[in-house]
């Protein structure tokens, strides 16, 4: 199946990816949970529940800068691709094409 096939059906899915264990990706994560529960427990009521709400809008911010990431990622892809496949600009002009 070609790529623009599999993208049809839905087969391509660039988020489809696990950390690799003992990276520092993986040890923030496990940082970051082992120490969750104690923090919230150490925080009164009203705290937690803004704390929870800051989470929540970090991770909202987050996915906006991902997503900003793919965008700006694939627009330069494709600006590579046109400018070696399509683009025919040159500094100099080529003789063997009158040939």
């Amino acid at each position: 199946m070609s790529f623009l096939e599999n993208l049809f059906f839905g087969n391509v899915d660039p988020q489809a990816r696990t950390v690799k264990p003992g990276s520092r990706a993986d040890k923030l994560r496990t940082f970051i949970t082992d120490h969750w529960p104690g923090i919230e427990n150490a925080l009164p009521d009203e705290q937690r529940g803004v704390l929870e709400r800051i989470m929540d809008a970090q991770g909202e911010l987050d996915t906006i800068s991902e997503l900003d990431s793919f965008i700006v990622g694939f627009r330069l892809g494709a600006a590579f691709t046109y400018d070696a496949f399509v683009n025919t600009d040159t500094p100099y002009r080529d003789l063997m094409k009158k040939l």
